[in-house]
């Protein structure tokens, strides 16, 4: 059975580990440098920071693959599917999903559904819908119980399509 190792850098107390982009270059060389394969991001200010600080990770690395955090929901699919087909075309292919059921912030508790069956059926049609953005070659309606999608379609694929590696 393989063992992977994975770097996830902790919270300081002077910011997030990825702001100082000179001290960000050197830290993410020396973890590439060291022998890790994959870094995990997950910034506890949410899905549009860590897609910038996915978006850095990758561009200032060779060879290390990105676990980016995402929560379905956060942002429509469709923006959701462009964005991250673009990363992975950007990196060579070196993108992946980790899935969470749902944002841990209070500040959206209004916002999230009741119910675990109910959390995993929104998961599961953003996941469909995602895998259907990458994979499609022309546009798609959708209408289903959390999301309406008129003409979604994502032109430009990243190198994995709807291949792209999601862990839940």
């Amino acid at each position: 059975m393989p063992i992977e190792f994975t770097h996830v850098p902790g919270k300081s107390a002077y910011g997030s580990f990825f702001y100082d982009f000179a001290e960000t270059a050197t830290k993410l060389s020396l973890i590439e440098d060291v022998g890790f394969q994959k870094i995990v991001v997950d910034d506890p200010a949410g899905l549009l920071t860590n897609m910038d600080i996915a978006a850095q990770a990758l561009k200032r690395t060779a060879s290390l693959e990105v676990v980016l955090t995402h929560w379905a929901g956060v942002v429509e699919p469709t923006v959701a599917a462009r964005q991250l087909a673009a990363l992975d075309a950007r990196s060579g292919g070196r993108l992946s999903l980790r899935m969470l059921s749902e944002p841990l912030s209070d500040e959206d508790a209004e916002a999230r559904p009741v119910g675990h069956t109910v959390v995993w059926q929104r998961i599961d049609e953003y996941l469909v819908l995602l895998k259907r953005l990458w994979s499609n070659d022309r546009p798609f309606d959708h209408e289903g119980a959390f999301y309406s999608v008129k003409g979604g379609y994502v032109p430009r694929k990243g190198p994995h399509g709807a291949d792209e590696t999601i862990r839940l």
